[in-house]
């Protein structure tokens, strides 16, 4: 698939250019910080994991969360309630800490 500009519109640069053109929009800075931190929080439980050696099976017999459901976390393709959160930060001695923005 091929996007053209429209004549006259004022397209950004690069991507990064348009999402801060569009961060003072509420709904889309509300949705794109909840997905940044879906994804932050993705990649720190992957690279724990990994750092331990663990496979999302071994994740699973530890905290007793289904593999497929430690998958979809890792694929930032779900919002893990906070009990789910603390068994894994837990398994992978990971702590939750509030810091301010």
């Amino acid at each position: 698939m091929i996007i053209r500009r429209k004549e006259g519109m004022n397209m950004p640069s690069t991507v990064g250019k348009w999402i801060e053109q569009n961060l003072h929009d509420e709904v889309f800075a509300e949705t794109y910080y909840q997905e940044r931190a879906k994804i932050e929080l993705a990649n720190t439980i992957i690279s724990a994991r990994k750092s331990k050696n663990l496979r999302q099976v071994d994740l699973t017999r530890i905290t007793g969360i289904k593999q497929s459901e430690i998958s979809k976390i890792e694929n930032a393709q779900v919002y893990p309630n906070l009990l789910t959160i603390i068994k894994i930060f837990n398994a992978l001695d990971l702590k939750i800490q509030a810091i301010p923005k």
